[in-house]
C-alpha cells in the first residue's frame, strides 16, 4: 500500500498535476447548458463533439456530466469570475472561426471564451 501511493505521488509530481480535480474553465452556464445538450440530443451530442465545441478534454465533459452538485450562489459567482476573468479577451484581431456552439437548425446555443487556456 506504502509503495502504491509513493508510485501514485511521483507520477503525480512528473505529470505537473497536484491533487483534486482540474483548475475549472468553465462557467456554470455552459456546464448547464452542457448537461442539457447531452440531456435533451445525446445522438447529436456525443461526449467527443462537447468537448470540442466547449474547448474542454473528454474528462472535463465527463466530469460536468457526471456531477449534480448544488453549490451555493455566492461559490457560482466567485467561479464565474475567475473563469471569465482569466478568459478575457485580449486586444487583437478577431476570434477565428469555430468558437460559437451551434444547433443542428443553425441557432446560436453558446459562445466560447477565448483568452489564455483555450485553444487558439
Amino acid at each position: 500500500r506504502a509503495q502504491r501511493r509513493r508510485r501514485a505521488a511521483r507520477l503525480r509530481r512528473e505529470l505537473g498535476g497536484g491533487r483534486g480535480a482540474p483548475e475549472r474553465t468553465l462557467t456554470w452556464e455552459a456546464m448547464e447548458q452542457m448537461r442539457f445538450l447531452r440531456q435533451e440530443l445525446p445522438e447529436e451530442w456525443p461526449l467527443e463533439r462537447l468537448a470540442d465545441g466547449f474547448g474542454v478534454s473528454l474528462d472535463v465533459v465527463r466530469r460536468v456530466l457526471r456531477s449534480r452538485s448544488c453549490v451555493p450562489l455566492h461559490r457560482r459567482l466567485r467561479q464565474d469570475a475567475r473563469v471569465l476573468r482569466a478568459a478575457a479577451p485580449r486586444p487583437g484581431p478577431a476570434p477565428p472561426p469555430g468558437t460559437e456552439v451551434r444547433a443542428p437548425d443553425g441557432s446560436l446555443l453558446y459562445r466560447l471564451p477565448r483568452g489564455p487556456g483555450w485553444p487558439q
